[in-house]
């Protein structure tokens, strides 16, 4: 049988191809009759970047062709080379690929870089580095919108910082306009069918790594996995994926049963620590402004509850496994079992082994996390009134998402806190909300906003009113003093002027100072992304949050070193990786606490765990009796949601929320790693594992110092474990 999601992907790429438009002038670089400072046609030549000073030259080593395009370093600092300029219309989508052959390319990096109108690098991937024969490489992206209006002038620039000499050849540059996507075929693909060995029970089961996204249509792998190996500190949620597969005939499996995990010395984790779920699809429908692998289609997210399910003839269906180990239990090997048993067919048993190292992660976490939750959304989904019965279902609900995301080490602080009204008297009653913060903090909420100076041009003002701000610094002189005698101080944050254009930073210097003067130990939390503005409120704002990919862009490590705290946090833009959209790989959701940690941030924002849109008012019925709208907010699949709405006020994670909490866990790794590695200084402990910790919190090859991280989930796998070791090792040293 011909696979058909194949056949699909097949039929889309000559589609597209028909429509592609070569836009690189002499991409072979066969033509170097131009100046000896950029000798080939229609690309420029940069060598003296950053200090540096490099050399280019026609090169008789071709990928094809009779010559290439030669970059060598004299003295290490940057250099590249630039195509001619095209003007491209906003949304259409870019590909740039070349060939590389590298001698001894170190110490730095080699990567393409898309410029133009839309900005400096509006979008970049870094490439491969070291010693290698000719290598393809491609980066693809959506041309956004710029300053100016209409299309958009594009060049691509493939740039060095290292040493050694690279050589490129056969440049292309190929545009493709949305009007050419939106027509690609959406439609669920079946994997090809396989023969059943002898004595098969009629299903099988695969073992699958959380980080791997796990697709309806592709065809079947071999059975690489059939056991569980967990590895986790205490107080861990270590997750699992088992999946499965129908090759032959439909199944109806009516229970997965986990059993409690037996240890060393007749220590037991109990069965109750393990619980399934059911990872269901998405089905994207609208054309993203941004570059997808797969393009439109089905993509594993929401996590439903456990409870019989079927699995239709050549079918999978993933099942999400999640152990959380107690605070208390001894370290070392742990071995149990999950048995999946069919209505019909024989059970499977698949063999579990978790390890447990002999340290536990902190709660709270040390990396700041803040969100906001929307309540209004939870009322409009379930439908409460305005009765009391109404308003305690509602707050019910409430609660229960707070809790599924503190659960997951991201805090609901955005809402639940951020005004107090003054009485007739003029005085605050904080009972209310002081039992809304302890239950809160109780459970792992290090971060809450207090109050949340507007934006002025949502408002239509030029400046805060007179009015506005004696009321507004009156509720933070009291709110401040009372925080104060709860010990609640340290949590507190003010927000203000969200993305602030540069009209509106005068009146944020003054509302900033106001607040500084009333109550000078809250932090201001300042959401900015435009360089110009951080320097201008550098000194005002104590803590900027700013987007992943915007980090070097706006230039806040200078701020950091002016004393100013910085978060970071994920929105629609830039689209460019990490970002948390459906399509993109767990990985980046992982990886965005890694990258805290490399950068200094103490913080983590996201905008909205439930900005449900449109599907929160369908009139023809709700999900999952009705396809989910993924792109609930514009064209992003997946942006602003986290959650999904499950019965009875019940939230419904997802898998880039699972991925998520294990990056911030992984944070504490680090983050306990340091604390040891400090003690160790401080006793004066010294020698190769003291050494080596220092090495492994850099994260280098992890994470790099200009934006970019590792793009292999085994990788941090591997890490993750070497920290975990690290870890282990300093403990016996420096003692708990």
């Amino acid at each position: 049988m011909k696979h058909h999601a194949a056949a699909l992907i097949v039929a889309y790429s000559v589609f597209c191809l028909g429509h592609a438009k070569e836009l690189a002038l002499n991409g072979g670089f066969e033509d170097a009759t131009g100046p000896a400072q950029s000798p080939f046609i229609g690309w420029s030549f940069y060598g003296g970047f950053e200090h540096g000073d490099y050399s280019i030259a026609v090169s008789d080593e071709a990928h094809g062709g009779r010559q290439s395009c030669q970059i060598t370093c004299l003295k290490k600092g940057r250099a590249g080379i630039a195509s001619s300029p095209v003007k491209l219309s906003v949304g259409t989508l870019v590909e740039a690929s070349c060939w590389l052959k590298a001698t001894e390319v170190n110490g730095g990096r080699v990567f393409l870089n898309f410029e133009g109108t839309p900005g400096d690098g509006w979008s970049s991937k870094d490439l491969k580095t070291g010693s290698y024969g000719w290598t393809r490489f491609t980066h693809r992206a959506v041309v956004p919108a710029g300053k100016t209006p209409g299309p958009q002038t594009i060049t691509v620039h493939l740039y060095t910082s290292c040493e050694g000499s690279v050589s490129v050849d056969d440049f292309s540059i190929r545009s493709v306009d949305e009007q050419a996507l939106s027509v690609q075929p959406v439609g669920p693909g079946t994997p090809a069918e396989i023969d059943e060995p002898v004595g098969s029970p009629g299903y099988r089961v695969n073992v699958v790594s959380p980080l791997v996204k796990v697709f309806r249509e592709d065809d079947y792998s071999a059975l690489t996995r059939t056991s569980v190996e967990l590895a986790s500190a205490r107080n861990e949620y270590e997750s699992v994926q088992v999946v499965v597969e129908a090759p032959w005939r439909t199944v109806t499996i009516k229970e997965v049963h986990l059993s409690e995990l037996k240890g060393p010395g007749g220590a037991v984790i109990p069965a109750g620590a393990a619980k399934w779920e059911r990872v269901d699809y998405i089905t994207t429908t609208v054309v993203p402004p941004y570059f997808t692998d797969r393009g439109l289609g089905n993509y594993p997210d929401p996590l439903l509850p456990a409870g019989p399910f079927t699995v239709e003839k050549l079918g999978r269906v993933p099942l999400w496994i999640t152990l959380k180990t107690p605070k208390e239990c001894p370290p070392g090997i742990y071995s149990g079992t999950i048995t999946v048993t069919p209505e019909v067919n024989r059970p499977i048993v698949l063999p579990v082994t978790v390890t447990v190292w002999d340290f536990a992660i902190a709660d709270p976490s040390h990396l700041r996390t803040l969100t906001w939750l929307g309540e209004g959304a939870i009322r409009e989904w379930y439908g409460y009134d305005e009765s009391p019965e109404g308003h305690r279902q509602q707050a019910a609900a409430v609660m229960k998402y707070q809790d599924c995301l503190l659960e997951h080490r991201l805090g609901p602080g955005g809402q639940v806190a951020d005004h107090v009204a003054p009485s007739a008297d003029g005085t605050f009653d904080f009972r209310e909300v002081d039992a809304t913060l302890q239950r809160l903090i109780d459970r792992g909420m290090n971060a809450f906003i207090v109050g949340t100076a507007p934006n002025l041009g949502r408002t239509k003002q030029e400046e805060y009113t007179p009015e506005f701000v004696r009321r507004f610094t009156a509720m933070l002189t009291a709110y401040s003093e009372h925080l104060r005698q709860k010990g609640w101080l340290d949590r507190a944050y003010v927000y203000v002027y969200d993305e602030a254009p540069k009209a509106a930073w005068p009146a944020v210097r003054k509302i900033d100072d106001a607040i500084h003067a009333v109550a000078p130990e809250l932090r201001i939390l300042q959401c900015l992304n435009e360089p110009e503005g951080v320097r201008a409120l550098t000194g005002f704002a104590d803590v900027f949050d700013v987007y992943v990919a915007q980090y070097h862009k706006a230039g806040v490590s200078e701020s950091q070193k002016k004393g100013a705290e910085v978060w970071l946090a994920v929105c629609c833009y830039p689209m460019e990786h990490p970002n948390f959209f459906i399509e993109y790989p767990s990985l980046d959701v992982r990886a965005a606490p890694w990258i805290c940690w490399r950068y200094g941030a103490k913080g983590f924002e996201y905008w909205s765990p439930n900005s449900w849109g449109a599907n929160g008012h369908k009139a023809e019925g709700k999900w999952p009796a009705t396809p989910w709208v993924a792109n609930a907010f514009g064209k992003y699949n997946g942006d602003g949601y986290l959650l999904y709405p499950g019965a009875d006020g019940t939230p419904c994670s997802s898998i880039r929320l699972e991925a998520l909490r294990d990056g911030l866990e992984d944070y504490e790794y680090l983050w306990t790693l340091n604390s040891l590695l400090q003690r160790a200084e401080q006793l004066g402990v010294k020698g190769a594992s003291v050494d080596h910790a220092r090495k492994l919190l850099s994260l280098d090859g992890i994470v790099t110092d200009t934006g970019t991280h590792a793009p292999e989930p085994e990788r941090y796998v591997a890490y993750r474990r070497e920290l975990a070791n690290a870890i282990v090792t300093l403990l016996k040293r420096v003692g708990r």
